[in-house]
């Protein structure tokens, strides 16, 4: 059994093909090279052609980067907010104290009670007003033996009704004192009372010896004034036109 044709003959199909081989064989090997140069050159030029056309192709994917750096907060603004944890500081600044009032030398205080005594030329000159409209005809009077004692003492020269008047303005060292030698000097019937805050004030009047004398003093603080004068009525009229003296209430200074 065979291939072939029965009697040993070739059939055709035996025949084409080995026609062809025979065709080939014949065939110059330079063509089959220039064949294959050529088939090369058209694989590169499709390969650099449709690679161009990849490149050049914009891309649809997204932009990591970008999308990523857009996302994510600056640093300023990472360190301009808050950590939840972080705790809001609280101010430190010290409250302003409350001013109610305000002393005799002019420091301000929350209460009047704060205050210290007026003292001093100072202190007088606050006490008693007239003692700054008098001042020009005042000076430092010498201390007494036979009197209270005094811290400072002015004495002043004035006129009423014609007449010389003097006025001693006193700063005492105890208040006490001051009423014990007066009522013995002058005795209880001439001590007279102005009710008022801090116990008020007291009045001694001596129209009965030569001077007359008029004596002025708190209840509780160490300041005093007198007036001495030729004759009661002008003793009178120069305590009542001359002398001026601040409410016991604001002795320690003013409320605000």
């Amino acid at each position: 059994m065979g291939g072939g044709a029965p009697g040993g003959r070739p059939d055709r199909r035996t025949q084409g093909v080995s026609r062809t081989m025979a065709e080939m064989s014949k065939r110059p090997r330079w063509v089959d090279t220039l064949l294959l140069v050529v088939l090369a050159v058209l694989l590169v030029v499709g390969l650099v052609y449709y690679g161009r056309d990849m490149m050049d192709e914009p891309s649809t994917a997204p932009d990591v980067s970008s999308s990523t750096s857009t996302a994510s907060p600056s640093p300023s603004a990472t360190s301009e907010s808050p950590s939840p944890t972080e705790a809001t500081p609280t101010s430190t600044a010290t409250p302003t104290p409350t001013v109610a009032a305000t002393c005799w030398d002019g420091r301000p205080a929350a209460s009047l009670s704060e205050c210290g005594l007026p003292e001093g030329r100072r202190g007088l000159a606050w006490v008693f007003p007239s003692f700054v409209r008098d001042r020009p005809f005042c000076h430092p009077a010498e201390p007494k033996p036979d009197s209270y004692p005094v811290v400072v003492s002015f004495e002043c020269f004035q006129q009423a009704l014609g007449q010389p008047v003097t006025i001693n303005y006193d700063q005492a060292q105890d208040v006490d004192r001051v009423r014990a030698w007066l009522l013995q000097r002058l005795g209880q019937q001439s001590m007279h009372k102005l009710p008022g805050a801090h116990g008020g004030r007291l009045i001694f009047k001596d129209g009965q010896r030569s001077p007359a004398r008029i004596t002025g003093m708190y209840a509780k603080f160490p300041f005093v004034v007198s007036v001495y004068a030729v004759s009661r009525p002008a003793a009178v009229r120069a305590w009542r036109s001359i002398i001026r003296q601040r409410p016991p209430q604001f002795v320690r200074g003013m409320p605000a």
